[in-house]
């Protein structure tokens, strides 16, 4: 069962522990390339520095590409609820939640199937 992660560091140095790491790493390329969006995270990136690069990325989407953001959200198949839930009007903090939730998703996208994969 997944354990439950308080924000984006405490997943990201929880994950960098195992093997899955790199595997996190390329399911986010795949799927910002599958939603068009010009990112791409390199697979030796520390916890911070991809949490930090996700997170500004994510800033830049809301503030000069909100299609492409609510594309990756879609694609990613994070919960419109959760995206609702987060109440801050602050871009940085909103940047911060949002970054969190893509994260918990593609990890969960990640553990499963490597749990359930031959």
């Amino acid at each position: 069962m997944l354990p439950s992660y308080q924000n984006s560091a405490d997943l990201l140095s929880s994950v960098a522990n195992t093997k899955l790491y790199k595997d996190l790493i390329i399911q986010l390329n795949k799927d910002l390339n599958l939603t068009g969006i010009d990112a791409n995270f390199s697979e030796v990136s520390s916890p911070l520095e991809l949490k930090e690069a996700l997170q500004k990325t994510i800033r830049e989407l809301i503030l000069r590409d909100f299609n492409s953001y609510t594309n990756l959200l879609y694609c990613i198949d994070v919960s419109e609820k959760e995206i609702q839930n987060i109440t801050s009007s602050d871009i940085d903090k909103y940047s911060e939640n949002a970054t969190f939730l893509i994260l918990k998703r593609v990890w969960k996208k990640v553990w499963f199937k490597h749990q359930f994969s031959g």
